[in-house]
């Protein structure tokens, strides 16, 4: 924070360094009373999208903390690597349920791996069978 108060010549209030100090013991917050001139200075970064949306501290942080790990673990998985997780399940268990992707993802709402399931079913490489609740997710065969 010294480094881009120096570089952008700014000084931060009390409450805007408390609320850092908060987000960074947390890891990532939802509500931010400053988000909008930390987005601007590129002290924190947006995770997700509409009603999931959290903030995180930016890159730069993790990477002059020497933790890049961390702020890879804490943004997650984008939307295209999580339907990979999900066919690859699919492809080594031979099928599965929802609720084995709550289990891989315990971050996300059952309506979001059922979206990410809908739209691997449109893409063609999944489909559902038997019963809409009791079914299994397969990979589906290319005729």
């Amino acid at each position: 924070m010294e480094k881009v108060a120096n570089e952008k010549q700014i000084n931060f209030s009390f409450d805007e360094i408390y609320e850092l100090e908060k987000l960074r013991e947390k890891k990532i917050s939802g509500s931010l009373k400053h988000k909008e001139k930390f987005l601007k200075l590129g002290i924190i970064e947006k995770v997700g999208k509409t009603s999931g949306q959290k903030f995180i501290l930016a890159h730069r942080y993790y990477s002059y903390q020497e933790k890049p790990g961390v702020y890879t673990r804490i943004k997650g998985f984008n939307r295209e690597s999580k339907k990979e997780l999900i066919l690859e399940h699919i492809k080594r268990e031979g099928s599965g349920r929802k609720e084995d992707f709550l289990d891989v993802f315990p971050d996300l709402k059952p309506q979001d791996i059922a979206n990410l399931l809908y739209e691997l079913k449109m893409e063609g490489k999944i489909k559902h069978e038997g019963a809409r609740r009791s079914g299994r997710w397969v990979i589906a065969r290319v005729s």
